[in-house]
């Protein structure tokens, strides 16, 4: 049986109340009227008192009945006042001091506690604070949409439980319902602000310019990008009918999330939502990357992964080793598979600074009942996904030390199109669609081909260069409330 708030049930009460007190009134008027008729000579004083009854009880049922109507018309009964604190937290985090004044929080403390540098968060600010979220048509006005974007950012920088409402409540001196309430407001802003600039798949033009940084980095042609899967662990139990399913191999309840990630660690595409069971290769399989290939790729771009994956067109996964090994038999797979560990490691890496700035992702805290908690659950996913590629963008470095080995968890053609200038006529392979007919393990083994004739000198000649630029591993329960409720009640009255 669900229950009923509080209001409710007093609700209620004063019903009861007011049904008994127009009984009252009913009874004591016909007690008058019997009284007059039987007994006209009758004592004047059982006629007053009679009356003055009538009057009493009569005086009690409006009483009542306007308390009621008080009552239904009001949201809330019991409150005797906001609770208001002489402290501004927000003020205090975001003061920088001045002069002999030192800040409350050092800079790294401040980027400890909301994930970024307080010029990302004006960057940030700025970007959503005129979104139509923000502006009340009616009622009080809000808080200010940075101080919002705080609560927020606090709540997705916390692991598992540690910033509840309570929690955070009692940190910020705000209500429960306003701590709610800046959680969603802040975040339906994120995506509607941010989401088409800090989250697409690059266009021809970026591909090329991606495919050509993996090939003088790695001796990879045409590669796009770098496919990997991870875990996001459950804090409880999902109350739902596939609740079973949410059992990982890793993890007792989680989802499953596949990532492509580009050269500069931003995430392109993903896709979650599925649950802790689900392998990488299916929900590669069910994805647009998959079924409508033609939109992402040109004929001869593709995306590498590890073992996990099943090769394709546009897929080129690492090759597996024989049962009771760590490597392929056969030497040029092997090569290969160096060849892609480095990039492949570096995806890894992606997972390890995305789960380390926003570490709600390593135990989430929400539980999930049914389509409207899951949709919620993926809502907070995605606006990390553009705030990790918006910090990227602007160049608020990442901190090294908040990166865990365990958040690198993984299952680990138009030939006219395709660039030629000055292009090696063994190369020119790697630029066709693959052949009618061809087996799907036709780009991998093409790519195979290439790097056993060529990466020898490839690796002699990046050992000869000088690089003097910083890699990116440097980065880093009701009668108690009558007295309460009739004290409201007067002040409104």
């Amino acid at each position: 049986m669900p229950r009923t708030s509080r209001r409710r049930r007093f609700i209620k009460m004063l019903t009861r109340n007011l049904h008994q007190r127009k009984s009252l009134v009913a009874m004591s008027m016909l007690s008058d009227d019997s009284g007059s008729s039987s007994d006209d000579g009758g004592s004047s004083s059982s006629s007053s008192d009679s009356t003055t009854g009538a009057i009493i009880f009569a005086a009690a049922y409006n009483s009542s009945k306007k308390k009621l109507e008080f009552a239904e018309k009001s949201r809330y009964l019991f409150r005797t006042g906001y609770r208001k604190s002489n402290q501004d937290v927000f003020i205090n985090d975001l003061n920088t001091g001045s002069g002999d004044e030192r800040p409350w929080l050092t800079e790294d403390e401040f980027k400890k506690k909301y994930r970024m540098n307080r010029e990302a968060l004006d960057f940030i600010t700025d970007k959503i604070k005129d979104d139509k979220v923000f502006k009340n048509k009616r009622g009080p006005k809000q808080m200010n949409p940075k101080h919002q974007l705080m609560v927020l950012l606090d709540y997705l920088g916390t692991e598992g439980c540690g910033a509840n409402l309570p929690k955070q409540r009692a940190y910020f001196k705000i209500g429960h319902g306003s701590v709610k309430n800046c959680r969603k407001r802040a975040r339906k802003a994120i995506l509607r602000c941010l989401g088409e600039k800090y989250y697409n798949w690059p266009d021809e033009n970026e591909r090329r310019k991606i495919a050509k940084w993996f090939k003088k980095e790695f001796n990879l042609p045409n590669c796009v990008g770098v496919m990997d899967g991870t875990l996001f662990p459950l804090e409880f139990e999902p109350e739902t009918e596939d609740a079973g399913d949410y059992h990982g191999r890793k993890f007792q309840w989680s989802l499953t999330c596949l990532v492509v990630s580009d050269q500069k660690r931003r995430i392109r595409w993903y896709v979650s939502g599925y649950p802790g069971s689900a392998h990488d290769n299916r929900m590669l399989r069910r994805s647009p990357l998959k079924l409508k290939k033609e939109e992402w790729f040109a004929l001869y771009e593709y995306i590498i992964g590890d073992t996990a994956f099943d090769p394709g067109e546009n897929v080129v996964p690492a090759y597996k080793a024989s049962p009771g090994q760590s490597e392929p038999d056969d030497p040029d797979e092997r090569l290969f598979n160096r060849v892609m560990s480095t990039p492949r490691v570096s995806s890894e890496h992606v997972n390890g600074m995305w789960k380390g700035r926003f570490p709600w992702l390593r135990m989430i805290p929400n539980k999930i009942k049914n389509k409207k908690t899951l949709k919620c659950v993926l809502e907070y996913i995605h606006c990390t996904v553009l705030l990790h590629n918006l910090l990227i963008e602007i160049g608020d470095e990442h901190v090294k030390s908040w990166e865990r080995e365990q958040d690198r968890l993984s299952d680990i053609a138009d030939p006219d199109r395709a660039p030629s200038d000055g292009m090696p006529e063994e190369e020119r392979v790697l630029y066709r669609g693959v052949p009618e007919g061809a087996p799907k393990d036709w780009r991998r083994d093409t790519l195979k081909e290439y790097l056993r004739e060529h990466h020898a000198a490839f690796e002699l000649q990046k050992r000869d260069m000088v690089d003097d630029e910083s890699s990116d591993e440097d980065m880093e329960d009701l009668y108690v409330y009558e007295a309460q409720f009739e004290a409201y009640f007067n002040r409104y009255n």
